[in-house]
């Protein structure tokens, strides 16, 4: 006999998967599975994945028709709330992009205006303080909160904007 396969190895394995196997079934098949290795290793292994298949059958847990119904109804909301907000979602991106665009174009029109504020800043200070380095210091620092508070709006009005698209679903 070769070790490699054995006529009567589909009729041990169709012993173990019937549940006869060994003492259900044929004394020959069983006296010839203790001679030939071949049905020896394949009945025991045989034994052994039908014992894991019928675990497994005990062990599943199959949900109830009405919770799988319920789910996919869940599920079927969620995705038409969804699709139903991608086309708001197009129109938050597109007037984040008109804000930005608007700022951005309120900074350059309002540009060439700035040194004069600053130099309006400065001859303000110039007039009401007597004291020539008193009114430079003070004269510098309205230029940088000036510009510090420029700065600052812009960010203000940015940074929701950013964190929206950062922390968007989409």
């Amino acid at each position: 006999m070769s070790h490699l396969d054995c006529p009567k190895e589909t009729a041990v394995v169709n012993a173990v998967l019937s549940g006869s196997w060994p003492h259900g079934c044929d004394e020959g098949l069983v006296a010839h599975a203790k001679d030939c290795a071949t049905c020896r290793e394949v009945g025991s292994v045989s034994i052994l994945l039908r014992e894991d298949s019928e675990s497994s059958r005990i062990e599943a847990h199959i949900p109830a028709a009405g919770q799988v119904w319920w789910r996919a109804a869940v599920r079927a909301r969620l995705e038409s709330t969804q699709a139903a907000a991608r086309p708001m979602t197009w129109m938050h991106g597109i007037t984040a992009a008109i804000v930005i665009g608007a700022v951005l174009a309120a900074v350059t029109a309002m540009w060439p205006v700035l040194p004069g504020a600053f130099d309006t800043a400065w001859t303000v200070t110039r007039e009401f303080l007597p004291n020539p380095q008193v009114a430079t210091a003070i004269g510098n620092g309205l230029r940088m909160s000036l510009m510090l508070g420029l700065l600052g709006a812009v960010v203000m009005l940015l940074a929701p904007l950013a964190l929206y698209l950062v922390l968007s679903d989409d």
